[in-house]
């Protein structure tokens, strides 16, 4: 099974590159390993396939895993992670855009629509990549050149790790303990700032 080494180590990179802070590409190549030496069933199916095949069933493979770790991290913590797939799909839903107050109209979550927004902010105090976040999901500015493309995919996982980030430290306000820090309940994370409304009640997230 040696022969696999290298495309394992290379699917392994690129899965985790999608779940920044969930899990690290090394706990996939193992996982990924331990899948094959339990199964012959699997080491037969990676033999017979070629080569773009094979990366796409590993990458497969290292998807299960990280999306296992973190339905157990959620599970066992009540915390929960965000993969880049997960977040693109939330940018989709115009989450990034609404007011507190629209939740009801869709299926996203309150957790999810704080995460986002406090995940945003921290963008756009700290890099562009705000900036390319909002040009690709609110304005509809679709990158087309490669390096743009790169820079939307770098964005994404950028905003991913921020959402976890504010996410992972909400949930250390609430397990602390009392008087140590406040805990954002229902009723505060419904007041959101004038300032980043408009006149129609949307999120003005680049108003001055």
């Amino acid at each position: 099974m040696i022969e696999f080494k290298e495309e394992i180590e290379r699917a392994a990179d690129y899965v985790a590159r999608d779940w920044p802070g969930v899990i690290e590409a090394d706990d996939i190549v193992q996982e990924i390993w331990i899948r094959l030496l339990e199964s012959n069933k699997a080491v037969k199916a990676l033999r017979e396939a070629d080569a773009a095949l094979r990366f796409d069933v590993l990458k497969r493979w290292g998807q299960q895993v990280a999306s296992k770790y973190a339905n157990d991290y959620e599970l066992f913590s009540g915390n929960v992670f965000y993969g880049t797939d997960h977040v693109r799909n939330l940018l989709k839903s115009g989450l990034l855009t609404i007011s507190r107050w629209d939740l009801g109209e869709i299926k996203e979550t309150l957790t999810e629509f704080i995460d986002l927004q406090e995940g945003f902010k921290y963008l756009k105090k700290t890099s562009d990549y705000g900036q390319v976040i909002w040009d690709t999901y609110v304005e509809g500015i679709a990158p087309v050149e490669s390096s743009e493309k790169r820079q939307a995919q770098r964005a994404v996982r950028a905003l991913t790790d921020a959402m976890n980030q504010a996410h992972k430290r909400r949930f250390s306000e609430y397990t602390e303990g009392p008087g140590t820090r406040q805990v954002i309940t229902d009723e505060r994370a419904r007041i959101i700032s004038k300032s980043d409304l408009n006149d129609d009640n949307k999120i003005n997230a680049f108003a001055q």
